[in-house]
């Protein structure tokens, strides 16, 4: 049973445009070469990558070089990312018929201002949501396991019976797991995930499904 649904927001609600990874990378370049005082060089990017390798988020990686748990998310919300996101309308379309339906909340890493601006451009609401939590609200961001705890702390239901969405897996799927919820891998696949779908609509089967098995069909 699921009642109730976390979503991630960022490439989760908003899916990416094929040339997403290369602005992103060159950015993230950029700002860490600001950060440790060097050029951009195919070296810098190697430590880099490692570093990341290590942390599994780019805000980690800042993180365990001293900066705020901030950092990361205030210099990338100042990128214009809306031509590199893919405005699908089965994303708002499938929101939509999920609250309906059952609770539907996120958490993400983005700062609260992030989160308006990504609803904005798929063209959901926040009162949709019955919670919005931000990286800014919990100690630490993901892959840190603080803000799924805090999820459970909100739904008042045990975490057997929640669902985390995501599009990453040692971001988004493996702490929600850690703290026993379900969980579902969109725009992929993963065994790691209780749920996949190449798709955000994948997530209407498992509700169509136990309609008809409550009605007997």
């Amino acid at each position: 049973m699921i009642r109730h649904i976390w979503f991630d927001v960022e490439g989760t609600l908003t899916p990416r445009k094929p040339d997403f990874d290369a602005a992103y990378d060159a950015f993230r370049y950029r700002v860490y070469a600001e950060v440790t005082g060097r050029p951009v060089s195919d070296g810098l990017k190697r430590e880099f990558d490692r570093l990341y390798e290590r942390h599994a988020t780019t805000s980690a990686v800042f993180t365990s070089l001293g900066k705020p748990s901030g950092f990361w998310q205030e210099h990338y919300e100042t990128l214009d990312l809306s031509g590199l996101y893919d405005r699908d309308e089965r994303v708002p379309a499938t929101l939509e018929w999920l609250r309906r339906t059952v609770p539907i909340s996120c958490f993400t890493n983005l700062s609260q201002r992030g989160i308006d601006s990504s609803l904005a451009f798929i063209g959901a609401r926040r009162e949709w949501f019955t919670y919005v939590l931000s990286g800014d609200d919990v100690p630490e961001r993901k892959p840190a396991v603080a803000g799924f705890h805090e999820m459970v702390r909100r739904s008042e239901l045990p975490p057997e019976e929640m669902m985390y969405v995501g599009d990453r897996v040692n971001v988004d799927i493996l702490p929600a797991k850690a703290v026993g919820m379900q969980t579902c891998l969109v725009w992929g696949a993963s065994k790691e995930a209780t749920h996949h779908f190449d798709s955000i609509e994948g997530l209407l089967t498992l509700f169509t499904v136990s309609a008809a098995q409550a009605s007997g069909r």
